[in-house]
């Protein structure tokens, strides 16, 4: 009887776990077409205010993408440069089938030298600093991304070489501008006459040549030759430099003390629209002092 009885309760319970296994109220058995489908996987924009360390020892902008870069743990550990902005980058700069360069990012430089000036309290290029303007790399690109990323970094001179920070450059050239160039003094090469750099320094020090402003040329084609950008920037320079000397165009050229010298960008900075040249005001023979020419006018130094 109990062998029986076993035999006749199993149809009973395999009737009842079937019946367990019934659609709940409300659903139609279809488990795939009620799951929502996934997002297209989208690449992520950077962080605005991050900061980063870097592999380059100088920043030149054809060589410079966002893989010179390593995210650090926050701007009050030691850093190179800042992310201050981001944004998208729109018509033709987003269309191209590849990152865009050159003349491409003219309008993303712009909008990243607008967003300096608001960051900093100031132009710029007033500033011993670089600013990079990074796009996504050509993986990212493939994959959808057209972000714009901006970075500000301090640099020695402009031979754009990076100083490691431990703080924001946020309002930099406001206030009393702690990140603006001011003096320096020149760096020679083994002959002794050739400029290659200069090493800044306060104007109350010894220095030879002292920060008198930026010249801005006109938008047209890079000068490929050294004449051809003398010619083009020269003039703008003196000019910048006599109104800060206090001296008229004749008496800065016949002036036997001081001079004019200046730096202006690269071809890849030209063609992306910054046609900036920083202008100095240089002593002859290798004078120095150790105050502020500006307003000098035809004084003795």
């Amino acid at each position: 009887m109990v062998r029986k009885l076993t035999a006749a309760l199993v149809p009973v319970m395999a009737l009842a776990l079937l019946a367990g296994c019934g659609a709940p109220a409300g659903t139609d058995k279809d488990l795939i077409d009620d799951w929502a489908m996934l997002g297209t996987p989208k690449v992520p924009s950077p962080p605005v205010g991050a900061c980063y360390t870097t592999t380059a020892d100088t920043f030149q902008t054809e060589n410079i993408t966002q893989f010179s870069f390593k995210l650090a743990d926050s701007c009050t550990a030691t850093h190179a440069s800042e992310t201050f902005y981001v944004g998208d980058l729109t018509g033709s700069a987003a269309s191209g089938t590849t990152p865009p360069k050159g003349e491409a990012l003219k309008d993303g430089w712009a909008k990243c030298g607008s967003e300096a000036e608001k960051f900093l309290g100031g132009d710029y290029h007033d500033g011993r600093l670089e600013m990079l303007v990074l796009v996504p790399s050509a993986t990212q690109w493939t994959a959808g991304a057209r972000y714009l990323r901006c970075d500000l970094a301090e640099v020695v001179s402009d031979g754009n070489k990076p100083v490691s920070r431990t703080s924001s450059l946020k309002g930099g050239l406001g206030g009393d501008k702690p990140a603006a160039l001011t003096c320096a003094t020149e760096v020679y090469d083994t002959d002794g006459t050739s400029w290659l750099d200069y090493t800044p320094t306060s104007c109350t020090s010894t220095h030879n040549m002292e920060y008198v402003g930026t010249y801005i040329a006109n938008d047209q084609a890079f000068p490929d030759s050294q004449d051809a950008r003398k010619k083009l920037i020269r003039p703008g320079c003196e000019a910048i430099g006599a109104k800060y000397l206090n001296l008229t165009a004749t008496q800065l050229t016949n002036h036997q003390q001081v001079g004019i010298g200046y730096w202006m960008v690269g071809k890849e900075d030209w063609e992306r629209g910054n046609r900036a040249a920083r202008c100095y005001a240089m002593l002859f023979d290798k004078k120095t002092t150790s105050k502020s020419i500006k307003g000098i006018g035809t004084a003795q130094i």
